[in-house]
């Protein structure tokens, strides 16, 4: 009996061995990977009025990965990103995610754009275990410990509006007024902006909402925030809120110092403002693509040169950095590639300097960094720091 019983063992072994190839990959290896290519995949706001950081931020990714892939690759695996866009609605950017994930079936998520579209694509992320490599948002709420999946390469907005506060204060401003989008986003960064004013034991004088849905009825919102006369505006606003903000504002003949987060577009205000983008003032997560004495604006100048790209922004370095950092974990995961692989290849970025811009995720941290920098719009058009 038990000869009978290990014949049919030898025989049943290999055939079951067989059987289960069929369905289970080679190394029963995540979604997403083959032995030439790795994919991943975006949500992001790419049409509308507040389109133009992401493009921007897309952009920046795609000339370190086009470099990298020139050059094989990483462990012979070129890297192909895949982005949908969302049209600045988190419910389609919920919807966009899952189809990465479930019929797509990417490796992981990259440079989610916007706290509306990150926030709507979280669920999907801790119920599949799929790590995700920045995101486009300041929001503080994202920076949340429980998030351990969600690695960030930018400063939150509690970092970038503290700035500004502590700015304001020291020469003597005190009469801030808040405006914000009627949006995840806006109400996102109104939270952040409070938290600072309250660290600084300042009381902003108005915080008004703008819909997005009604930029042509601005000059209601208007008249109640110019009544009170403030000093300075901070804006949590982008693209089109902002210039329209601004350009209704000024109608009234005061001329406040206006203040922008970063994701407030640059280009899009010289573009839609001209000579009235003077003297706006923006916080910088990133340094300035221009100053060549940072490492990693040289190193992006020069591969943005040499891909005849046009995209030489502040967004577009941001995405480029944020590249970077996804393909040294990468690197740092090792040829048998795994989703967990890459959550422990992250955590091993202690002090990691990318060219004078340093990321930290060491100790669980998932907030990389808290580089903030104030820029002014010259009347060139460019910027003074």
């Amino acid at each position: 009996m038990n000869s009978t019983l290990t014949r049919l063992r030898t025989a049943f072994f290999p055939l079951l061995l067989v059987a289960l190839s069929h369905v289970l990959p080679a190394g029963a290896a995540d979604p997403g990977i083959t032995a030439g290519s790795i994919l991943i995949g975006q949500t992001g706001v790419f049409t509308g009025p507040v389109a133009e950081p992401a493009l921007q931020y897309r952009a920046g990714a795609q000339i370190y990965f086009d470099m990298v892939n020139a050059k094989g690759g990483i462990h012979g695996r070129k890297i192909k990103l895949l982005s949908y866009d969302d049209k600045f609605d988190p419910k389609l950017a919920a919807e966009n995610a899952r189809k990465l994930l479930l019929e797509d079936k990417v490796f992981t998520l990259f440079g989610l754009i916007g706290t509306g579209a990150t926030a709507a694509s979280m669920p999907l992320v801790s119920e599949h275990r799929v790590p995700v490599v920045g995101s486009l948002s300041g929001s503080d709420g994202l920076r949340d410990q429980k998030l351990k999946l969600l690695f960030h390469t930018r400063a939150s907005y509690s970092d970038e509006t503290g700035k500004m506060v502590e700015q304001l204060k020291s020469t003597g401003v005190k009469s801030i007024a808040v405006v914000y989008q009627d949006d995840p986003f806006g109400k996102a960064g109104l939270k952040s902006a409070q938290g600072a004013f309250e660290r600084q034991g300042v009381k902003p004088v108005i915080e008004a909402p703008i819909d997005m849905n009604k930029l042509d009825t601005l000059a209601s919102t208007v008249a109640k925030v110019a009544q009170i006369q403030p000093g300075a505006i901070i804006m949590v606003t982008a693209g089109k809120a902002s210039t329209a903000f601004i350009r209704e504002y000024l109608k009234t003949g005061e001329r406040p110092q206006f203040f922008g987060v970063s994701v407030l577009s640059a280009k899009a205000l010289l573009a839609d403002l001209g000579a009235d983008a003077h003297g706006i003032v923006i916080a910088q997560v990133v340094p300035s693509p221009q100053r060549t004495s940072y490492g990693i604006s040289k190193e992006f100048l020069e591969a943005a040169q040499k891909a005849n790209s046009k995209d030489i922004t502040y967004n577009s370095l941001e995405g480029y950095l944020t590249a970077k950092v996804f393909v040294e974990a990468l690197r740092r995961a090792g040829k048998d590639l795994s989703r967990e692989k890459l959550v422990a290849a992250l955590e091993t970025l202690s002090n990691y300097d990318l060219g004078g811009f340093v990321i930290d995720y060491s100790n669980g941290r998932r907030a990389g960094t808290s580089f903030v920098d104030l820029s002014i719009i010259s009347k060139t058009g460019q910027f003074l720091h």
